[in-house]
């Protein structure tokens, strides 16, 4: 399977989707992250060339430019990005 993270966020794309066959779906792993209070940002350019809105994403998915991303990563978030 070929995706970008911003393909796996959307509504009902990521439910049987696994990076491995001994992980969970992508979408138990992320809603995971949600539960515990994180925040799923998708790069607006990356949501557009698809023709994706914020409406598209799984709730806890925030569509949010790279001022946002730095300034949590200046606050001191870890950070993943794929």
């Amino acid at each position: 399977m070929v995706a970008s993270g911003v393909d796996w966020v959307r509504k009902g794309a990521n439910t049987t989707a696994r990076l491995n066959p001994l992980d969970p779906p992508v979408g138990e792993m992320m809603q995971n992250l949600i539960d515990e209070g994180s925040t799923i940002m998708v790069c607006p350019p990356c949501a557009k060339v698809r023709g994706y809105e914020q409406d598209d994403f799984i709730d806890g998915v925030v569509l949010a430019g790279s001022t946002s991303m730095l300034e949590v990563v200046s606050q001191g978030a870890a950070t993943l990005s794929f």
